[in-house]
């Protein structure tokens, strides 16, 4: 859980680097006394994600995706990730989100939100203005206020909404691409073998 919600009103470089080692060690302090000689890396959606089924990212690959994979018009949700510790990639890791960045169409998506097990919403993310024709990351990034903790017992989902220009059943846009990095840290076992429990 994050301790002040909402986007940072402005990015710079120093803020980004701020936010990301308040990330890393808001995860590693979590992870004390949960897992043995903690280590933290990107987050790799692959190794790290559950795939809902809702949008075109197969749960396999380590990209970014949240394309939907069926039709969506304004103000719609769509589920992007799963996180799930109890039989999923989450198990034995945590996770610390500080930002995105926009690789491509995210003018497309208006607000990020995070859901906990119970299905409410705890972190409610606006994300207007991320510009992936940027020349600088800055101009690709928005950062939260603090990082949002996804600790090794929480389960919960990442949901895109998407903004009023949107109307992927009237072929707007056509194809829908979508993809937002996740800006954070994932914390696990030194010495595991990635991808497994091991």
């Amino acid at each position: 859980m994050a301790n002040s919600a909402g986007t940072l009103d402005y990015v710079n470089d120093s803020v980004i680097q701020a936010r990301q080692s308040e990330s890393i060690q808001t995860a590693l302090n979590a992870a004390t006394g949960e897992i043995s000689s903690p280590i933290s890396r990107d987050i790799l959606p692959g190794v790290d994600l559950d795939d809902p089924a809702e949008t075109a990212w197969d749960g396999e690959l380590d990209e970014f995706i949240q394309t939907p994979d069926a039709d969506v018009t304004a103000g719609d949700s769509v589920e992007a990730y799963e996180l799930d510790s109890d039989n999923g990639k989450m198990d034995d890791r945590v996770m610390a989100i500080y930002g995105f960045e926009a690789v491509e169409g995210a003018d497309y998506v208006s607000t990020i939100l995070f859901r906990g097990s119970d299905g409410q919403i705890f972190e409610r993310a606006q994300i207007q203005g991320l510009d992936e024709t940027g020349d600088t990351p800055v101009d690709r990034q928005s950062v939260l206020q603090s990082p949002i903790l996804f600790d090794t017992q929480d389960n919960g989902t990442i949901e895109f909404v998407f903004g009023e220009d949107v109307a992927f059943d009237s072929g707007t846009p056509d194809p829908a691409d979508v993809k937002i990095k996740l800006l954070g840290v994932t914390v696990e076992k030194r010495g595991r073998r990635i991808g497994n429990r091991n």
